[in-house]
């Protein structure tokens, strides 16, 4: 159905029809998603080809954590059932798509651009051209959205087409209104069938379509009645799209246009700017709560970029692709390429400028107090005033802090797949251990689970970043902190991939006590740099992945009684010796290993050694948080807390 090609691996996305030789009875096609690794000689699989293989499968799951991208509801809203590796496989019909050799030829010829990556993406939505560190740039910006083809770009090429189609009409005197309209739609369709029938297009569609049947049946007034019949139409035949962004995000905007145009009479240049900034005021606090953290400057680039998509960059990319073997093709693509490095150019300059970033909590709380006062505004004030006043609603919340308790603290153990990433909130401040894993495509923790946690919690100030050892699930993203809090005091445990060691001694930290262990016992494992924070009546060991030498080291060295423990090497049957867990007792323990991990972590007999303790599993719990004050600690488990939908709940469907 769907294949991805990088230098290291295929991700394949295929659709099951046949379970035990019978036709699956979900009309709308559960998914999988297989990864092959790539080997000399690599053989690329392409969309249409027909193999025969094996595969080693998991159910689908999701790390669930407080803040960052909810994999869990996009998994849900792409059908998709389960993962999986592609152990081997033989080819079986070799012949693909007419699509994958027009691709490839396109992208040959782009590669001469420096953007033609960018161009690709919109013009039939293939980011084989866009770089990794380019895709998290954008999405940083709060412009990932304009790459991911979608219902905005279909409206963009609905008008620029029922423009041309209406023109042509006139030009040779034929008076009718349908008929550019019903082109205008067929055309839609071919923009879906070139960028592969993305779902987000054709929903927008059939949204297009609904509201096109309304006006020629007359019913030019009644818009809304037509978004609700798209609406119905759209939850029967893909029911689960009411878990997707992108149903959300496109109704949203389409309402807002519609507001726009109802409330009062403007010419329609001023219809035009008063829709565009209309969307880009709305549309970032609803980006906000779908995607946690969008910088500050993203609300400027989007009311920039948006029109200059919609005007230019869309229409001409679309232009360049019917272009394709003409003698005007390079001309066209020179200056399509010279836009997009001006729009690179900018979201390079805000980005080194960024000094804020708008954060749920922080937002959203804002926008529940400011609202009521928002509407009585509007009845009020003057135009003018209000539209002002909605401004400054819409900014203020973003700079407004969470109050921190000095007496309490919290700690974060945060729902990493087979790795550990810890966040110690106190003061406002923060103290990470362990980055959690990065992956060779370039996705890691650290932006997409710590990063965002931290604004969430409106974080004044890193003051320590303490790395266990050097090994990938551990220290993945260190440089991205690094880099990230460079004002951050540096713990290294003993290991030839880190700077040198900085785990020693002892400091005080508001009415907390950090004091640094590390065994001597050569590198690695058991070079981890241990943290033992104790505030005078809880105490709580961060032990790394330190094995049972170095925790008999460590008991020698006096480390006694704790209230919690993150259990050694992700509760490895190698760690957690009968003498440490009895020397410690501790209350609670936490396990950092991931969901159906190969190591089977935490051991059985590691859980049956902590059986008088409470004990808690990232992968199978979520993210576990404790907030500890002088008077009583409290456990919350991110997958079971009351808020959370029903599809983070469980770990797999």
């Amino acid at each position: 159905m769907a294949v991805d090609n990088n230098q290291y691996w295929q991700k394949i996305t295929v659709e099951i029809d046949l379970v035990n030789a019978k036709h699956s009875i979900a009309w709308w096609k559960p998914k999988l998603i297989l990864y092959s690794a790539l080997k000399k000689p690599a053989t690329s699989l392409q969309v249409g080809q027909v193999i025969h293989g094996t595969a080693k499968l998991k159910p689908a799951y999701a790390n669930v954590n407080p803040a960052g991208f909810n994999y869990a509801r996009w998994l849900l809203s792409k059908n998709i059932v389960g993962r999986g590796s592609l152990l081997d496989f033989q080819v079986i019909d070799a012949s693909s798509e007419w699509r994958e050799p027009a691709l490839q030829l396109m992208a040959e010829k782009l590669k001469a651009y420096q953007h033609g990556g960018e161009i690709l993406a919109l013009m039939v939505g293939d980011k084989r051209l866009l770089s990794q560190s380019r895709i998290s740039l954008y999405q940083r910006s709060g412009l990932g959205h304009l790459f991911v083809l979608s219902g905005l770009h279909l409206g963009i090429a609905a008008f620029w087409s029922w423009l041309l189609f209406r023109g042509f009409c006139r030009g040779v005197k034929l008076r009718s209104e349908s008929l550019p309209l019903l082109l205008s739609l067929l055309s839609c369709l071919l923009y879906c069938w070139l960028a592969n029938w993305p779902l987000s297009m054709m929903r927008a569609w059939l949204m297009y379509a609904c509201l096109l049947l309304f006006f020629l049946l007359g019913e030019r007034r009644r818009p809304v009645s037509a978004l609700l019949v798209s609406a119905f139409i759209i939850m029967l035949l893909w029911p689960f799209s009411l878990y997707n962004n992108g149903f959300w995000l496109s109704y949203i905007a389409v309402s807002v246009v519609l507001l726009c145009l109802w409330w009062g009479s403007r010419s329609k240049w001023q219809s035009l700017l008063v829709i565009q900034f209309a969307l880009g005021l709305v549309m970032l606090p609803v980006q906000v709560m779908m995607f946690g953290v969008v910088p500050s400057f993203a609300l400027v680039l989007n009311l920039v970029a948006v029109p200059l998509f919609s005007s230019l960059l869309v229409p001409l990319t679309l232009l360049l692709g019917m272009l394709s073997f003409s003698p005007w093709f390079e001309a066209l693509a020179g200056i399509v390429d010279s836009l997009f490095s001006l729009l690179y150019g900018a979201i390079v300059y805000f980005e080194s400028k960024q000094t804020l970033s708008f954060s749920s909590p922080a937002l959203l709380s804002g926008l529940l107090l400011l609202m009521p006062s928002f509407i009585l505004a509007l009845l009020v004030l003057p135009k003018a005033v209000s539209r002002v006043f909605l401004l400054a609603s819409l900014l203020l919340p973003s700079m407004l802090g969470l109050s921190h308790s000095t007496q309490s603290w919290q700690v974060y153990v945060l729902d990493v797949g087979q790795g550990l990433a810890v966040v110690v909130m106190h003061q406002g401040e923060a103290l990470i251990y362990d980055t959690g894993p990065r992956y060779r495509s370039g996705f890691n923790h650290a932006q997409a689970t710590l990063l965002p946690l931290l604004a969430n919690l409106s974080v004044k100030r890193v003051r320590d970043i303490v790395i266990s050892h050097g090994d990938n699930d551990h220290a993945g993203a260190r440089l991205v902190l690094e880099q990230a809090f460079p004002e951050a005091e540096h713990h290294y445990g003993r290991d030839p991939r880190l700077p040198s060691s900085g785990c020693s001694g002892a400091e005080q930290w508001g009415r907390l006590s950090l004091s640094y262990y590390m065994a001597e016992l050569g590198d690695g494992n058991n070079g981890s740099c241990v943290l033992l924070i104790d505030d005078g009546q809880y105490r709580l060991l961060l032990s790394g992945d330190i094995e049972a030498k170095a925790e008999q080291q460590l008991l020698e060295q006096g480390l006694g009684k704790v209230s919690f423990l993150l259990s050694p090497h992700h509760g490895s049957a190698s760690s957690s010796s009968k003498a440490f867990v009895e020397a410690l007792q501790a209350e609670v323990v936490i396990h950092s290993s991931g969901a159906f991990n190969r190591f089977n972590f935490p051991a059985d007999e590691v859980l049956a050694r902590y059986a008088d303790s409470q004990q808690f599993i990232t992968g199978r719990d979520g993210a576990i948080r404790l907030n500890i004050d002088e008077r009583a600690y409290q456990v919350h488990l991110e997958r079971y807390r009351a808020a959370s939908p029903w599809y983070q709940q469980i770990i797999s469907w």
